[in-house]
């Protein structure tokens, strides 16, 4: 299954996800269409870009960007209340993305660990195939 089915099914309840509704080409390359923008609330408001075959956030620079066939672990550190996912990638590094909304019974931290679990799985599985 690809991201942007598994961003319909799992993002699409959380009130700060804005699905595109083309998709528009990123000039990263290897990351593909944007598919959709999470906007973390509060002062700093850091976007979350969701694409094909990875995420970026913040500028996109260095350690704020990733593929999903790169990424060997996805993790939470607090639990239920985490407002931070942790990518460990295939390269060693370590990557922090803030995701601090909540609405409703879970945080907005948790489902997008969900959809980060599956798309990086997905990565993994059809890479090989």
């Amino acid at each position: 299954m690809n991201a942007r089915i598994r961003a319909r099914r799992i993002l699409k309840d959380l009130r700060r996800y804005e699905v595109m509704s083309s998709p528009m080409w990123h000039e990263r390359e290897g990351f593909g269409f944007l598919i959709g923008i999470y906007s973390n609330p509060g002062p700093n408001n850091t976007k979350i870009f969701i694409l094909d075959n990875g995420i970026l956030w913040g500028d996109g620079e260095e350690g704020k960007s990733f593929l999903y066939s790169e990424v060997k672990l996805v993790s939470i550190l607090e639990g239920k209340e985490s407002v931070q996912i942790i990518i460990l990638t295939d390269g060693g590094k370590e990557l922090r993305i803030p995701i601090s909304g909540r609405d409703g019974k879970y945080s907005d931290c948790m489902v997008m660990l969900r959809f980060m679990d599956r798309v990086v799985a997905d990565a993994k599985k059809y890479l090989y195939e």
